[in-house]
Parts: C-alpha cells; structure tokens; sequence
C-alpha cells in the first residue's frame, strides 16, 4: 500500500487510529514513561471510540473492524491477522491472577473476533479460530475451531486443510 493510500486510511477508520496511537503508547509505556502513555490513551479512547491498553501486545497485522466500543486489557497479546470487529472486550475475568502474572487473553494468528464478543481472562484463542458474534469466551479455545455462545462452546471444528 503506497503512502498516500495508507495516509487516506489512517485519516478515516477510527481502527487505524487507534492502533497508530496505541504504537505510540506502547513504546512510551515500555520506556517506563506510564502516566504519559496512559494519558495518550486517554486521548486516543475519547477520540476513536476504542480503548486499548498501552501495554497490550499487538503484531503489525491486526485489524479493528468498526472499532467503537473495543476494549483491550493491559496485558492482552494479539497475534498476526487477528480481525477485531464492534463492542468486544479482551478483558480480565476477575481480580485473581490465576497463572502468576497475566490476567488478559492472548489471541493467536489469523482468529476472527464476532461483534459484541466478550473475551475475559488468561486464556488462549488458538490459531485460525472463529469466534461467533455476542459470544462469551472464558475458557481456551482450541486451534481450527468455530465457538459461539454465552458461554462460547465449540460449535465446529475447521479442516486444517481448507484454511
């Protein structure tokens, strides 16, 4: 994509600005200048409509689909091709850090995020998954599967070969 194309789509999807503001947050918060990087994101939520976390994880591939109302916990990890679309959450499930030291999940390559999806704690959404829209995610959910719900089960597994 040439600099005026990536220009144009930064100017207008909301998705786009937000995870050019949140590379800016993020390098900020890694270079342990916390409250400037909250403060930016501040800014980049009241702007865009979507909140993510300055120390959240995001590969250079993620896509926000008509991002108002995301939310991206602090320590979630967001792999490559991941496609978030409206009003999900990648959340904490409670205050308990149960494994130690995370409390947000981890999105493995090329998962599709339904709108109004509700992802909540240290779990892992394998690789090449679907998560069906308005869902409720709280436990893992194995690599090539399609889940919907409240709460998420597997609905259908993917042949491996086909994707």
């Amino acid at each position: 994509m040439n600099l005026p194309k990536k220009l144009y789509h930064f100017i207008v999807n909301p998705g786009v600005q937000a995870i050019v503001i949140h590379r800016l947050a993020h390098l900020l918060w890694n270079h342990r200048l916390k409250p400037l990087a909250r403060f930016i994101t501040m800014l980049s939520r009241s702007f865009t409509g979507i909140e993510i976390e300055p120390g959240a994880k995001l590969s250079k591939t993620v896509t926000i689909s008509h991002g108002m109302g995301v939310v991206i916990g602090g320590d979630s990890i967001i792999k490559d091709n991941v496609v978030i679309r409206q009003n999900v959450t990648l959340g904490a499930k409670d205050d308990k850090n149960t494994d130690g030291y995370r409390y947000h999940p981890t999105i493995d390559n090329n998962v599709s995020i339904g709108a109004g999806t509700v992802i909540l704690g240290p779990i892992t959404v394998g690789e090449h998954s679907i998560i069906g829209a308005n869902s409720v995610v709280t436990k893992d959910v194995p690599p090539y599967s399609v889940v919907a719900g409240a709460p998420a089960r597997v609905i259908k597994m993917r042949n491996k070969d086909s994707v």
